[in-house]
């Protein structure tokens, strides 16, 4: 080595690893008047939208068209993937397109397959996965949940599902008898109508719940219910006795009250069959989701470095930060990370196995809000000025 002479600067590492932040983003599979089909498309606005996959006018049979018009137009959303299954002026498209498979000897994934390929194509996680129309089919929801439970075999999503039955009250054991009771799924009842549209109530749950998450620094916190939407009105009329019956048996309505027409209910479809928190509130259920995925987004980078001290306080110090952040924003009440020796025996350290156990509280939502009322008749007082 030579003679030097110099001032240097050397940079290391981070210590703390800031998040990998997933937001919200919806996948919609459907119909469409032309585009590529069975192939993952991330579109921004509505013009490339109507570019990619033409304006046909007409919802029931090109349901992506609908899906745009909400996400665009009314919520102002985006970007959002869409995979279209085909046009139906030229093929037949049936639930059996949209749940799709993949083909043994290519190996070409069709319908809700596809979604696989999302994160491979964009880096980005699905947080939501619709099928307006299609999902009102038994087996596509459960399709749609089953892909929602495990994404790339380890990412995690919501399915907001459309319930149509003859009468409101057939709804829950529509669930039941179809075996869609899971904390994965968001069963929605009753189509909105502005002017002459209709609109599935899945697409106008996911697009609004992913408005409320961009207007909360893209965390998903906060519920659905009670949020107003862009509806004049709907294809079904609820009492309130009606429609708390509804959701209180894991199906979430269409409601009119003060706020207008809204979504009346923050359980998903598991309740009431579970009682427990992460699975049957909707917002509590994304934050998991949420959570779930951000850990292995942001934590992937750390894959194959050496188990040392440094090692495990780089994880702990990084997300406790992370924890400590969303605890002041109130997403959740709050939040602790540990590494634990009884949960990580020497075998599981020798073999390259290392576990952290996280705790974290996402408040529930406000169901029921009580105030007593009484009468005083020590009031009387104030005729004599006391």
């Amino acid at each position: 080595m030579g003679y030097d002479r110099s001032v240097e600067v050397v940079e290391k590492p981070t210590s703390l690893l800031p998040p990998v932040r997933t937001g919200t983003l919806v996948a919609v599979v459907g119909t469409a008047k032309q585009g590529p089909k069975n192939v993952p498309r991330l579109v921004f606005d509505y013009s490339e939208f109507a570019d990619t996959f033409g304006i046909g006018g007409d919802f029931d049979k090109f349901t992506l068209e609908e899906a745009a018009e909400v996400a665009f137009k009314l919520e102002h959303v985006s970007p959002v993937v869409f995979i279209n299954v085909g046009n139906p002026d030229t093929d037949k498209i049936d639930s059996s397109a949209v749940i799709g498979g993949v083909d043994p000897n290519t190996l070409q994934k069709t319908g809700l397959e596809v979604i696989e390929d999302i994160y491979p194509k964009f880096r980005l996680v699905p947080s939501i996965i619709i099928a307006p129309k299609f999902s009102k089919d038994p087996s596509v929801a459960t399709a749609m949940a089953a892909k929602a439970g495990a994404i790339n075999g380890h990412f995690k999503a919501m399915a907001y599902i459309d319930v149509e039955v003859d009468k409101y009250t057939d709804a829950p054991a529509y669930l039941v008898n179809n075996g869609l009771k899971f904390p994965q799924v968001k069963a929605l009842y009753g189509k909105g109508i502005s002017g002459e549209k209709k609109y599935h109530p899945s697409t106008l749950a996911a697009f609004r719940k992913a408005r409320i998450d961009a207007e909360n620094d893209g965390i998903p916190s906060k519920t659905v219910s009670n949020k107003p939407l862009y509806i004049n009105d709907s294809d079904v009329h609820l009492g309130l006795d009606q429609a708390n019956y509804l959701a209180g048996q894991g199906v979430t309505p269409l409601y009119n009250n003060a706020n207008g027409w809204v979504f009346w209910g923050a359980r998903t479809a598991a309740y009431p069959s579970s009682t427990d928190p992460k699975d049957t509130f909707d917002n509590v259920r994304h934050m998991f989701n949420f959570l779930n995925n951000e850990l292995i987004l942001t934590f992937n980078q750390k894959l194959d470095g050496n188990i040392t001290r440094r090692f495990v306080r780089t994880i702990t110090d990084s997300y406790q930060v992370r924890l400590n952040g969303l605890s002041a924003r109130e997403d959740i009440l709050g939040g602790r990370i540990a590494f634990l020796e009884g949960e990580n025996p020497v075998t599981d350290l020798m073999d390259g196995i290392i576990k952290f156990h996280i705790w974290f509280t996402p408040p529930s939502p406000a169901r029921k809000i009580e105030f007593i009322t009484e009468y005083d008749p020590n009031y009387w007082k104030v005729l004599f000025g006391n």
